[in-house]
């Protein structure tokens, strides 16, 4: 009788070590609805119209390296070692124990913001989410709200708290910033992020071109050409963004979904 009980209880305890190494699924990120509007670009284009953008949702908060890992799980294709480097270049997920592990010694950055990840890689997860990568004008306009749980009255202010900060080694959890009064999570003093048309604002590099775009965003006249020649924030945002490429993958640059409202 009891060589048969052991067998029995160690099947028994295989099975329950299994259950406990199986991932918790997470819950669905919280949308915001955000109500859209005029949004007056920062360099003046051509037109100096103002873009119109529709209501639409916003993720509160960015999207973790957690929620990233299902989206790799589920697309192996995007694990760290099958990308194409036309897609991601070598630091795609190098913070990653391997490709889909995030590993126990990183425990503390499960609900980190992902970050080393592309904006090709970024635009999959979100089509596989049903959603989408917000556009610059959406996104400026989502993240140009006051904060609403810290001292700041002033977004621009509290933009400059964080660059003066020095660069932590191991980011926080998502929504341990501030809150704004749409509601959204991290929007500055966390990480960069990703936009759909995260470059659109620059001309090409044709010599037949006859705007100075190019120049303008570089060059110590860039004031001439803006909007806003006091929120310098919105210079150094602007000129990351320019210096961006769709396979990078920085330690600092991660993302949020956005979506239509039907």
């Amino acid at each position: 009788m009891m060589k048969v009980f052991l067998p029995i209880l160690f099947l028994v305890a295989s099975l329950t070590g299994e259950s406990q190494q199986k991932p918790v699924l997470l819950k669905e990120t919280a949308m915001v609805k955000i109500e859209g509007g005029n949004f007056k670009t920062f360099y003046v284009s051509k037109t100096d119209k103002p873009i119109l953008v529709s209501p639409f949702l916003m993720d509160e908060c960015a999207v973790t390296n957690l929620a990233f890992l299902e989206f790799v799980k589920a697309n192996p294709e995007w694990s760290r070692s099958k990308v194409k480097r036309l897609f991601a270049d070598v630091n795609y997920l190098k913070h990653w124990e391997s490709d889909f592990e995030i590993g126990k010694s990183n425990k503390n950055i499960y609900h980190s913001p992902v970050v080393n990840v592309s904006w090709f890689a970024a635009r999959a997860y979100c089509k596989w989410k049903n959603k989408r990568l917000p556009t610059l004008a959406e996104w400026e306009i989502a993240g140009n709200a006051a904060p609403k749980n810290v001292a700041y009255t002033s977004i621009t202010d509290y933009i400059f708290h964080w660059y003066e900060k020095p660069a932590v080694p191991v980011l926080p959890n998502v929504k341990t910033t501030y809150c704004n009064t749409y509601g959204l999570f991290d929007m500055h003093g966390l990480i960069w992020e990703w936009t759909f048309d995260f470059n659109s604002f620059i001309s090409t590099g044709d010599s037949r071109n006859t705007t100075n775009d190019d120049t303008n965003l570089f060059c110590a006249g860039a004031s001439i050409n803006v909007t806003n020649r006091e929120d310098y924030a919105a210079f150094l945002r602007y000129g990351f963004r320019g210096s961006l490429k769709g396979n990078y993958c920085i330690g600092s640059l991660g993302f949020r979904c956005a979506k239509n409202i039907n």
